[in-house]
């Protein structure tokens, strides 16, 4: 039986938070470990942390399409007041030559591409 409901409890007895969950805590014991198979362990909770040696993709990449900017060059910017950049060229998932996003400057990116230098995020077409 847990401690929680050893305690005295009267009519006049108010429970704290911290008692509530200790007697909670009490009855409460983890599960035995089980080994599934990924596509059947959905809704399941892992037993440990796993992790990988290499981030990958490497480097930050866009997940859509649009145009990687610099913040501060896009901050404030509305459909009343937009920003007006110059865009220098077009970043390609595998381009092999990145391009470098300067003050007033965009480029075209494209989904998987690598953000270009100077670059911090990326406007969705």
């Amino acid at each position: 039986m847990s401690t929680a409901a050893n305690r005295t409890a009267g009519p006049d007895h108010l429970w704290t938070v911290d008692e509530h969950l200790e007697d909670i805590l009490a009855t409460v014991r983890p599960l035995e470990p089980i080994e599934l198979q990924l596509l059947d362990a959905q809704g399941c909770v892992l037993v440990e942390d796993i992790t990988v040696p290499v981030s990958l993709p490497p480097f930050d990449n866009s997940s859509m399409d649009g145009y990687a900017v610099r913040v501060t060059d896009v901050a404030g910017a509305s459909e009343e007041f937009p920003a007006v950049l110059t865009v220098i060229g077009d970043v390609a998932a595998g381009r092999a030559e990145p391009l470098h996003v300067g003050p007033g400057e965009t480029a075209r990116i494209m989904t998987g591409a690598p953000l270009p230098p100077g670059a911090e995020a990326v406007v969705p077409v």
